[in-house]
């Protein structure tokens, strides 16, 4: 059956696996990150930069260090979220979040391609766009849980006697 939305309706059980594969995309984007963080420390000559407090040409603040740590604390907060927030509060998280990671990611892709080519910097930042545009179909996609009773069936009370 599909709602008017046209989301299709599923049973708990499937929902709890749908919420399962979003963690799973979330986590995948804190553990790309860390690749993607490992692999610009291992580029020739970076860390002779970052002993001098900068990376790509940028000057290292606490503000960058901070943005830096969100890569890592949004997705895994998230990956939990996805497990207690409400469906609507859900769709919402998932689908913004996951528009700002895709348009960061793709903004990063972007300009690594052109300054530097293809490379290994370049695969985790491909895979993390690819995990976002996850995350945001999931979200446009959330379904829509069926009743758990059936129309018509209607508790009983057990009188006394019955037994």
């Amino acid at each position: 059956m599909v709602s008017s939305a046209g989301r299709g309706e599923v049973a708990p059980v499937q929902l709890l696996q749908w919420k399962v594969k979003l963690s799973i995309l979330w986590v995948a984007l804190a553990v790309g990150m860390s690749a993607h963080m490992l692999l610009i420390v291992a580029e020739p000559g970076i860390l002779e930069e970052l002993m001098e407090g900068r990376i790509e040409d940028m000057e290292i603040t606490s503000g960058m260090l901070v943005f830096f740590a969100l890569f890592w604390i949004v997705p895994l907060l998230m990956a939990y979220l996805v497990h207690v927030l409400g469906d609507r509060a859900n769709r919402l998280a998932n689908a913004g979040l996951g528009v700002v990671m895709t348009v960061m990611w793709v903004w990063d892709l972007v300009a690594h391609s052109v300054n530097e080519g293809f490379s290994g910097v370049w695969l985790t930042l491909a895979g993390m766009t690819a995990a976002s545009l996850g995350i945001v179909w999931h979200a446009w996609k959330w379904p829509k849980v069926k009743d758990e009773q059936p129309v018509g069936e209607e508790l009983m009370p057990i009188s006394a006697g019955t037994m």
